[in-house]
Formats: structure tokens, sequence, C-alpha cells
């Protein structure tokens, strides 16, 4: 008796696993739909802003610097240069001229707008190659350490406080952004606070920050200084 009433317990026992699996399943399936849902959702919008922003660049007499260029780079360009070989204007500011003609090669190479990379710069560590944030952002460019390791197996970075390798770097990223935003607000929000942080504005209707526009003025004035230069 007391067997027979083992065996109903042991089955029952199975019934309610099995049934609690069918349920998970279902959640975990239901789950699943609903975030590619929203990722669609974020998707069509992030698609709608880029969309208006070409409208912006087309309808302006204002280059909008880093649009897309149809290209995709999967490596890093080829590191040919030698310093005072470009037909270059440095820039008055704290980042030595070298280093800023340096920045132009790499920019001239991946098609972003050097007074752009130099304004991030500026805003990102004050021109000082060697800051380390208490996030662990490091140089230059403040390359988080989350994005060491993919910069290291691609590019062959072995120190994010070496101002040539931090450039590199940061001017890698930011190519990547431009190719997959296709907009200069969105690529500077990704690049200032992570692509996930900055969809979380995005999903809002948020397409602009406080550090977007301190960037942006920053490179009105860089190219400012540039066209007095003249």
């Amino acid at each position: 008796m007391n067997y027979s009433r083992s065996l109903k317990k042991a089955a029952m026992a199975r019934r309610i696993l099995v049934l609690m699996g069918i349920t998970l399943a279902i959640g975990v399936a239901v789950g699943g739909v609903s975030g590619y849902v929203l990722r669609t959702h974020i998707n069509a919008k992030d698609s709608e802003r880029i969309a208006e922003s070409r409208l912006e660049r087309d309808n302006s007499e204002t280059l909008v610097y880093g649009a897309y260029d149809g290209q995709t780079f999967t490596e890093e360009i080829p590191i040919d240069w030698c310093a005072g070989e470009l037909d270059f204007t440095p820039l008055d500011c704290a980042m030595p001229e070298e280093q800023q003609e340096f920045t132009y090669y790499l920019c001239t190479g991946y098609n972003i707008d050097f007074s752009l990379v130099m304004a991030l710069i500026q805003n990102e560590s004050s021109f000082d190659p060697e800051t380390i944030s208490k996030t662990n952002d490091y140089g230059y460019m403040q390359i988080n350490r989350v994005n060491h390791l993919w910069l290291m197996e691609t590019l062959g970075i072995t120190d994010f406080t070496d101002p040539y390798q931090n450039i590199r770097a940061g001017v890698f990223v930011l190519r990547k952004l431009f190719e997959r935003y296709q907009d200069t607000n969105m690529v500077l929000m990704a690049y200032n606070m992570g692509e996930d942080g900055a969809a979380r504005l995005w999903e809002k209707g948020i397409y602009s920050t406080d550090y977007t526009e301190k960037v942006l003025i920053c490179q009105k004035q860089f190219n400012e200084q540039l066209k007095g230069d003249e």
C-alpha cells in the first residue's frame, strides 16, 4: 500500500515537472518574441532618425561630418605614415603637432572629420594621454576597459595610454559606430554611454545630450580656428 502511494506520488511529481517545463518553455518563447518585437521597434525608430538626419544633411549647406560612405572596415587601415608628410594644419591645443597629424591621417583614412575627433578628445580627456578615469576609461579617447580585449585582438593594441595606440583604437571605434548609426549625435551618444545606454534614450525619443552638444560646439570652434588659419 505504501509502495503504491509512493508510485502515485512519483507519477504526480513527474506530471507537475512536465507541466512546469511546458510553462517555462512557453514563457521563454513569449519573452523571446517580446524581446524581438522591442528590438525591432528600437531599430525602426533608429532608422527613422537616421533617415531624418540624412534629409537634414541633404538640405543643409553645412557639412555634417562622418556621413556614411557605404564602406565597412573589418580591420585597421594600413599605418603608412611619417610625421611631416601630410598637407596638414594643426590646431592650437594641448596635443603635440605630430600626434595631431597622426590623428588627421587616421581620420582621412576612415572618412571622419578631424575636428570632430579632436573635439571628442578635448571633452573626453582634455588632451591628457595618461589619464585613467574611475570607471576604467583610458587615455586621450577614454577607451573603456570593456573594449580593450576586442581592440587588442583586432588592432594589436598593447597599451591604451600610449597616445598613438589610443588614437588608433578610438578612431576605429568611432568609424564602426558611424557604420552602424550614420548619425553624428547617435554616434557620440553611443561612444559616450555605450550602445545599450544610448538605445534607452533613443527609445524615449532623446537624440541629443549635454555631452553631444559640448562636442559639437567644440568641433565648431575648432573648424572656425582652422578657417582662420587658411
